[in-house]
């Protein structure tokens, strides 16, 4: 019995339970603004149009020690609105400027349920790391960090190159190296102030590390970066272990990429060996993943527009000869559709026939002048119109299988 009422109170919360928490939170501290709820989004939306998304604080509020969370929540709250205010000056505030980093995918999240249709680029000042990852410029107070953008760098009369050097330089002075080694020869950053992946720009950090010649970082969320050797492969499979249980364990996700260090560049770089295959696998994991929140984000606006278009879904599937991950998505006959990217496409031409399956490449080959790629990071392409008969007969001279196909 007592057993039961153990369990009764100590139940994890669930997010909807959260939700109502950090509505009234809000409302509470900021009476002044309207809050509402979007339970579906998980989300609130203050009333001059701010989103607050949820997910990472709820990931962040579950982990914390019980007697810390209150606390947590209340820093949260407090520092929502005031993310708004306008920094004008560039004197009063490039000593608290410093680099971040952004996973592109999820800025993309946000502008599907703005229904903001503008280019990443016009909306995001940044400069790529990779496919997936962005580097910005922000402004750290006590309370938040406040991301800036092409309007405050033409009101400095700065460019963002200029910018970036005084962030980097800042981060390098504000404390002093933070590494511990987590394995033989794995290194992981502990600095505990969400800027933790950005120093992978102070370059001297990681040389500094006894990991080699030829250093190589992965930087799975904010609050971390993991440093070891290209040679040293027991650390590299333990490097990508870490970031699987971050990436999806912790709040803040960034990136299943691994780069190495060449003189001042960073570059992605897939190892050799049972470390790389490790890799490749997270990184499809992660991919899928991040399919399947753009697909729910993009059913979502479809519905409240009112616009009827098939988001088809990116599937991963493990392939029974090899145990290898392949992915696809299916194309069917006279649907307006949203395709994603895959190894394969399933061309459905009705229904009891067995679809046409082809790889990406060929199909984009044959028939991408019928697929016009939708401007999201994660990439789509828009097919209105199925491949006509002469695209679909040099399709099949190029059909494949699950088996057959190269991963």
């Amino acid at each position: 019995m007592l057993n039961f009422f153990k369990n009764l109170f100590h139940r994890p919360l669930s997010a909807d339970k959260f939700a109502d928490i950090a509505l009234e939170a809000l409302r509470r501290t900021w009476p002044e603004h309207t809050f509402t709820l979007d339970r579906e989004r998980f989300q609130i939306r203050q009333s001059d149009g701010l989103l607050i998304n949820l997910h990472n604080i709820f990931t962040d509020y579950r982990r914390a020690d019980p007697a810390m969370r209150q606390q947590q929540l209340d820093r949260f709250v407090r520092g929502m609105v005031s993310a708004g205010s306008s920094e004008d000056v560039y004197e009063e505030v490039k000593d608290r400027l410093l680099p971040v980093l952004r996973n592109l995918s999820g800025v993309d999240l946000m502008r599907i349920d703005a229904g903001d249709e503008k280019a990443l680029s016009d909306i995001m000042c940044f400069r790529p790391l990779s496919d997936d990852l962005g580097i910005a410029l922000a402004i750290d107070s006590e309370l938040n960090i406040k991301q800036i953008g092409d309007d405050a760098l033409k009101r400095w009369n700065k460019t963002f190159d200029e910018v970036l050097l005084v962030a980097v330089d800042n981060l390098r002075h504000q404390a002093a190296p933070a590494f511990h080694e987590i394995s033989r020869g794995l290194f992981g950053s502990h600095y505990g102030d969400y800027y933790d992946a950005a120093r992978i720009l102070v370059h001297e950090l990681v040389w500094q590390l006894p990991v080699g010649a030829q250093p190589v970082a992965m930087v799975p969320n904010r609050s971390c970066l993991l440093v070891c050797g290209a040679d040293n492969e027991a650390a590299l499979i333990e490097m990508v272990g870490q970031a699987r249980r971050i990436l999806f364990e912790e709040s803040r996700p960034l990136s299943a990429d691994m780069f190495t260090l060449t003189d001042k560049t960073w570059a992605p770089w897939t190892p050799p060996g049972e470390a790389g295959q490790a890799l490749k696998r997270l990184q499809r994991e992660l991919l899928a993943s991040g399919y399947a929140e753009q697909k729910q984000a993009m059913d979502i606006a479809q519905e409240q527009a009112g616009t009827d278009v098939f988001v088809a879904t990116h599937t991963l599937v493990e392939r029974s000869a090899d145990g290898q991950l392949i992915s696809y998505a299916v194309l069917p006959r006279d649907v307006h559709t949203w395709l994603p990217t895959a190894d394969l496409v399933l061309l459905s031409e009705g229904e009891g026939a067995d679809p046409l399956i082809v790889t990406m490449a060929d199909f984009l080959e044959i028939a991408g002048s019928g697929a016009q790629r939708l401007p999201y990071v994660l990439p789509r392409y828009e097919v209105v119109e199925f491949p006509d008969a002469e695209c679909m007969e040099r399709l099949r001279a190029r059909a494949t299988s699950m088996d057959a196909v190269d991963v």
